[in-house]
């Protein structure tokens, strides 16, 4: 050191962080030893070889020279960036522990009251996050990620008046806080508040906050609040910017096809697939959406593009590679192709079920057998093996067959009844089917679901504020709480098994809920609910033809399952008012009608409580 030892180590010190902000890391660590040898311990130059440490990915020696310079001398920042990277490491106990030291040392530490509420809201302790994260925008409220912080909490409480409100005052002292106006959005829409979310999407974008999901939850927005062409427009503007995108992509298909639009819906996926050949996620999505509009021999030659262009040979790509074999009629090779998949991906879930579904339909019910069965032992409730498991059975004569799709007991009609108010129950679906009627606003039924010559809802039906439809849920809960009080306690069955009995609640929650109006020739394909535990079909209005009992135009059938010529187990006639139940892993589809009078339906999917 010369003459002015303290003014060369700070300066020293200076040059070190500033190489190592520069991404000069071994330069950096270079100087940060020339001031050790010079004054040993020295906290400034250990914490600098810790940072430059866990920039490389030593995680161990990064460990021990935080604490060296924190032994050193406990310094604020140093202990901060301990506690971060101790939550990076999920270590999150020590974490915290650091966290709280250095806001002991400095209470108006606004970055170590933001990095304690974010640990402390993903363990789960939102009140306590809460304190962080008000004390945070009371130190600096012109800081978004206080206020970011704090309505993500109140959301999770489930008070989204209050984190809308935290949004909106964060937005008072930072108005081009981008990420805000983004997390508004989010709520508003949440709220069915859709013209004010998209609104919020757009000042977001205008303030710099661009991603996927931005304009997929704008183009979501604008479709919900009527406005098809501007969410077409919206999506299009994603794909310009987001080309590789595969999810944009799947939503920009659904919505040219939903909303009717001129031109093929998946051209845009092509273009980007071919422009991106080594992107398997586009030409999967691509093979897939295909398949989903009947253009199979088009999708066998795409997956052959794909594997020509150097396109990475993911067991996505080669699940669907084997199916389109199956579907042309070569069964004994995609046997093979499946045969090779699961030698090479033998935990590949998906790969087993289509296999399953493959050899179910070759006439190989054993096979099948085993494989779901392997499935089962690890997800035991997996609906898609339960279902093929079920059809194996069946197909093998196995008496378990009955066991686990008991239709005659599994399949239940129950009376939805009418609301305090209403005389009768025709006067209250009638009423429900204005409101639903209102909500039907696409063209075609959705790209990627089972039904076919009518139109679905968006998004969860349940979230809607519309008083009748909240009233609706409630008569619901009702009519679902009666028939589970009537299951059979069987705590092996996985149906019967997974009700769940409390002393407060109903035991239950949707994962999901839609709307369906069919028009004539409508139906569903036979298909299953692989998020569900129970599944449901309640009619709110029917054509006048169905009223025939021996005309089963418009029923819902059970035990068909796909590819597979079985005749139904059971057909059940549909009456207004009617909540059909069944198991979420039972087959069920529609048969066609003909009218001039739409087939309306709500349908959910219900789950345990965890």
């Amino acid at each position: 050191m010369g003459e002015n030892p303290a003014m060369e180590l700070r300066t020293t010190l200076q040059q070190a962080a500033a190489l190592l902000q520069a991404g000069r890391i071994d330069d950096s660590a270079r100087l940060c030893r020339q001031v050790l040898a010079a004054v040993p311990g020295q906290p400034d130059a250990l914490h600098l070889l810790a940072l430059a440490a866990r920039n490389r990915g030593e995680s161990a020696q990064a460990d021990r020279l935080f604490r060296e310079s924190i032994a050193a001398a406990p310094i604020p920042d140093v202990l901060l960036n301990h506690g971060i990277f101790l939550r990076g490491l999920g270590r999150l106990a020590e974490a915290e522990a650091q966290l709280r030291a250095a806001l002991k040392l400095a209470p108006k530490l606004a970055a170590g009251w933001h990095n304690l509420g974010l640990l402390l809201y993903a363990a789960g302790e939102l009140r306590e996050a809460g304190r962080c994260a008000q004390t945070l925008t009371s130190l600096e409220p012109a800081r978004p990620a206080g206020w970011e912080l704090l309505a993500a909490i109140q959301q999770k409480q489930g008070d989204n008046t209050a984190a809308l409100a935290a949004c909106e005052q964060g937005l008072v002292h930072a108005p081009a806080a981008a990420r805000l106006h983004y997390s508004r959005a989010q709520l508003l829409r949440e709220e069915s508040r859709f013209g004010e979310a998209a609104t919020a999407y757009e000042t977001a974008l205008a303030c710099g906050y661009e991603t996927p999901d931005l304009y997929r939850n704008l183009a979501e927005a604008l479709l919900e609040s009527g406005e098809l062409e501007r969410a077409l427009d919206s999506a299009d503007a994603g794909i310009a910017r987001y080309a590789e995108d595969a999810l944009l992509h799947r939503t920009r298909a659904r919505l040219h096809w939903e909303t009717g639009a001129a031109g093929d819906p998946v051209a845009a996926l092509a273009r980007a697939a071919r422009s991106s050949p080594r992107n398997p996620e586009l030409w999967s999505t691509l093979v897939g959406l295909l398949n989903r509009l009947g253009r199979e021999d088009e999708s066998r030659a795409v997956l052959a593009e794909a594997r020509n262009s150097g396109c990475p040979q993911t067991p996505d790509l080669l699940r669907l590679d084997a199916l389109g074999d199956a579907h042309a009629g070569m069964a004994r090779e995609a046997s093979a192709k499946f045969d090779q998949l699961l030698a090479a991906y033998p935990q590949h879930t998906d790969s087993k079920l289509s296999f399953a579904q493959h050899l179910l339909a070759s006439g190989e019910p054993a096979r099948a057998e085993a494989l779901c069965s392997g499935i089962l032992e690890q997800e035991p409730h997996n609906q898609l093996a339960l279902a093929h498991l079920g059809s194996a059975w069946q197909m093998l004569g196995d008496a378990r067959a009955g066991w686990l799709l008991d239709y005659e007991r599994m399949v239940r009609p129950v009376r939805v009844p009418p609301p305090a108010g209403y005389a009768s129950a025709e006067a209250f679906f009638l009423d429900v089917q204005v409101a639903l009627e209102a909500l039907h606003r696409t063209q075609a039924h959705p790209i990627d679901q089972t039904l076919r010559g009518g139109t679905q809802t968006n998004g969860y039906l349940f979230r809607l504020k519309h008083p009748l439809l909240q009233v609706l849920e409630t008569q619901i809960r009702t009519a679902v709480c009666a028939a589970i009080a009537d299951f059979p306690r069987e705590a092996s069955h996985p149906f019967w098994g997974r009700r769940i009995v409390q002393p407060e609640g109903d035991g239950f929650r949707f994962a999901g809920a839609w709307s369906v109006r069919l028009k004539s020739e409508g139906y569903h394909t036979n298909h299953i609910h692989p998020q569900g535990w129970i599944s449901s079909a309640l009619y709110i209005a029917l054509p006048q033809e169905m009223g025939d009992a021996h005309n089963t135009a418009g029923h819902i059938q059970f035990g068909v399952p796909l590819d597979l010529a079985l005749p139904p187990q059971r057909i059940v006639r549909p009456e207004v008012g009617t909540l059909v139940l069944f198991p979420s892993y039972m087959w069920h589809g529609t048969v066609p009608f003909t009218s001039q009078q739409p087939r309306i339906t709500v349908a959910f999917d219900l789950v345990p409580h965890n």
